[in-house]
């Protein structure tokens, strides 16, 4: 869950200070997915890619472009974070090479995955990957009812075969974890979901993930309750009229992905709260630290302290088409292309310089509820 910040002053001065040091890569190196999660920003009901499916198959990353930006980036930082994402990341044409090429420039990667593929590279994984989100929606009907019939039957069979790989093994890494978004089509099974993996997964120790000591407790898999992410119709005209304004940008659609105008009557914040807390208080979390729940989804103009977002000093966003953003969520501010651009043209260029500039004096509108805004400065 996500947390309140300290205090909303020293981020400030945080950021006026704060000088742009590389320390993570995302990257979209295809968007394509076997699944059509209905809350999907990108699959889903009000996502872009079911408009657009053609461009969504053709649109992937040369890996031999992609490497050789690699090389220039792990360059300049040797112990660099990537997370691979999508879409479902493993559908990437060249995701093996991808990898295999990361790893030789002993960089750390985090798998962003549906689950559904683990299985054929098991081996693959535990050879590479430092650790993975794994959705999963709910006890299996919930889930199922989200991503298709037999959908949470395959991903537990999956998880299965690396967990017996990692105790063959007796390894650490990869750590597993899985996160259950909260939307209006599973929160009333959050009470039944902790029970219900621990009785799929008998043999395994499966916990709940603690914010303040996230790798303390001994675990084969952890689990997160995730708030959705989303904005305001209201916001995301704003964000528009914002970044034509003073960036002189025009943005795409993405921000119309995350639009959830029903969200305050869709949920029964006070239900969601009250099984939260029971299910935090028999897990034995510490929840001092935790935003409330309530405020979260009616409230949007809450952010909690969480008055700068750090990620545009610390974080580049590569997507499918080889373009390059600050933001992992809306490919609208661009510093520049893969193709075209060299990692230090983008990182130290101007147009970077003046994202960065306006985000010391000012918020965008979309951001209230993005994981970046919601992360503390020591998570980079």
């Amino acid at each position: 869950m996500l947390t309140k910040a300290g205090s909303g002053v020293s981020l400030l001065d945080h950021v006026q200070d704060l000088k742009p040091e590389i320390k993570q890569l995302t990257l979209f190196p295809s968007e394509l997915c076997n699944y059509r999660c209905s809350f999907c920003h990108i699959w889903g009901e009000t996502g872009w890619a079911l408009k657009e499916p053609q461009r969504a198959i053709r649109e992937q990353l040369d890996i031999n472009v992609l490497k050789s930006f690699l090389d220039d980036v792990t360059a300049v930082n040797k112990n660099l974070g990537v997370i691979i994402t999508g879409g479902e990341p493993m559908l990437y044409k060249h995701f093996t090479e991808l990898v295999e090429h990361l790893r030789s420039k002993k960089a750390n990667i985090y798998l962003l995955t549906n689950g559904s593929l683990i299985k054929n590279k098991v081996q693959f994984i535990m050879e590479n990957i430092v650790a993975l989100n794994i959705s999963i929606d709910g006890p299996e009907e919930f889930h199922d009812s989200i991503r298709g019939k037999g959908s949470f039957k395959t991903i537990c069979e999956n998880i299965d075969a690396l967990i017996e790989e990692k105790r063959k093994r007796n390894k650490m890494f990869p750590f597993i974890n899985i996160t259950m978004v909260l939307s209006k089509y599973n929160y009333r099974s959050i009470k039944d979901f902790m029970g219900a993996l621990r009785e799929r997964f008998k043999d395994a120790n499966v916990v709940l993930h603690d914010s303040k000591n996230p790798w303390m407790k001994r675990r084969d898999l952890s689990v997160n309750f995730a708030p959705l992410l989303f904005t305001s119709q209201e916001r995301g005209l704003a964000y528009a009229a914002q970044m034509k304004e003073h960036l002189d940008c025009d943005v795409s659609p993405a921000w119309q992905g995350f639009v959830e105008e029903t969200i305050d009557t869709d949920f029964d914040t006070a239900i969601l709260k009250s099984d939260l807390e029971e299910i935090w208080q028999s897990e034995g979390i510490d929840t001092s630290s935790f935003v409330d729940i309530h405020d979260y989804y009616t409230d949007i103009d809450n952010v909690f302290g969480r008055t700068k977002c750090v990620a545009p000093w610390h974080e580049m966003v590569i997507r499918r088409n080889g373009e390059v953003y600050p933001c992992v969520d809306f490919p609208d501010y661009k510093y520049g292309n893969i193709y075209e651009n060299s990692f230090q043209e983008m990182w130290e260029g101007e147009r970077a310089v003046k994202f960065r500039n306006y985000l010391k004096t000012s918020n965008l509108m979309v951001c209230n509820r993005c994981t970046r805004m919601f992360a503390d400065k020591e998570s980079f």
